[in-house]
C-alpha cells in the first residue's frame, strides 16, 4: 500500500486530482470520469510508476478506465496496455461492473449533467467498499482578471456564470450535455454528496481541498486567453456589454505584454470514500 496524498504539491489539474487520491494500492482499477485527452489519466500512471517495486504479495497490475463519451485519448494512452478507453453517455449508468472500482476520479463533470446526483449515486456503485471517489470541479463564479475596468470584467463574468460558464470554457463541449453548465459547481459538491446520500449512496467526505493556480501568460492558446475568449463570446447576446467590451481582450493582452496580468479561478476539490447504507429497519 501506498500513500499518494503527499503528491500534493505537484502541478497541473491531473496532478492534483492523483494526489488528493490517499491510498493506491496494488492491485489497483481507477476511472477518470470525462477522460478528455487524458491528462488525469497521464497523471494516475505517472503517479503509480513513481511508487516504490511491488513487494512480497504485491502486483504492479494497474487498470484505467477512461471514460467519456467520445474517444478523444492522446495516442500514447491509447497504446499503453494499462489503459482502457471507454466510450459512455456519462448522464447514463456507467459501462462498468459493481465494485469493480478502487478509484475514481472526476474534474469538471457535473456540471454538464442531467442529474449530478444521480451520477454520484453510479459510481458509488461501482466501487469497492471503502472505495474513493476524488471529485473536483471549478468554480467559474470565482473568475479573476486583471484588467483596466473592474466594473466591465465583474459584469462580463456574471453573464458568462449565467450563461453556461462551462459549456463557453474550451474542451467543455466533449463532455455529455454540454449545453447544461453550472457555474457554481465548485461550492456545490458537499451538497451533491449529501443528497446522494438520501438516495442510498452514503459517503464518508475524507477531506476537502481547494486552489487557484495563477496564471501570467495571454498569448493564444494560454488558459487565460481560451477562458477570457469564452467568456467575451457570451457578451454577444448583449449589445450594449458587447460594445464597452469591444477592447476588453486586446486590453488583457497589453497587461500580460506589460507584465501586470493575472487570472486564476478557484478549483474545489473533494475526497469521498464510499459509505454503507444503513440496514433496512425491521
Amino acid at each position: 500500500m501506498a500513500d499518494l496524498g503527499a503528491r500534493r504539491a505537484r502541478p497541473g489539474r491531473g496532478d492534483r486530482l492523483t494526489g488528493e487520491h490517499p491510498a493506491a494500492v496494488r492491485p489497483l482499477s481507477v476511472a477518470d470520469l470525462g477522460c478528455g485527452s487524458g491528462r488525469t489519466v497521464a497523471a494516475v500512471l505517472a503517479a503509480v510508476d513513481a511508487l516504490p517495486p511491488a513487494g512480497a504479495g504485491e502486483t504492479d497490475s494497474l487498470v484505467v478506465h477512461a471514460v467519456d463519451q467520445v474517444s478523444g485519448l492522446d495516442e500514447s494512452l491509447l497504446t499503453d496496455r494499462r489503459v482502457r478507453s471507454r466510450t459512455a453517455d456519462l448522464d447514463a449508468p456507467l459501462p462498468l461492473e459493481d465494485a469493480c472500482l478502487d478509484a475514481a476520479l472526476s474534474l469538471n463533470v457535473l456540471e454538464h449533467l442531467a442529474d449530478p446526483v444521480g451520477h454520484l449515486v453510479d459510481v458509488h456503485r461501482t466501487l469497492v467498499p471503502g472505495g474513493v471517489l476524488v471529485l473536483a470541479h471549478s468554480d467559474w463564479d470565482t473568475a479573476l482578471f486583471t484588467s483596466t475596468d473592474d466594473s466591465l470584467t465583474r459584469d462580463l463574468v456574471d453573464v458568462f456564470v449565467a450563461a453556461g460558464a462551462g459549456t463557453q470554457h474550451a474542451g467543455a463541449g466533449r463532455r455529455s450535455g454540454a449545453e447544461r453548465s453550472d457555474g457554481f459547481s465548485g461550492r456545490k459538491l458537499l451538497s451533491h454528496a449529501a443528497a446522494s446520500a438520501r438516495r442510498g449512496a452514503p459517503w464518508v467526505v475524507d477531506d476537502v481541498a481547494s486552489w487557484a493556480d495563477a496564471h501570467r501568460r495571454f498569448d493564444d492558446g494560454s488558459i487565460a486567453w481560451k477562458v477570457a475568449t469564452g467568456v467575451l463570446s457570451t457578451a454577444g447576446g448583449d449589445r450594449e456589454l458587447a460594445a464597452r467590451a469591444s477592447g476588453w481582450m486586446e486590453g488583457l493582452r497589453s497587461l500580460a505584454a506589460d507584465g501586470q496580468f493575472l487570472f486564476t479561478v478557484t478549483d474545489v476539490a473533494v475526497v469521498l470514500r464510499k459509505g454503507s447504507a444503513p440496514a433496512p429497519q425491521g
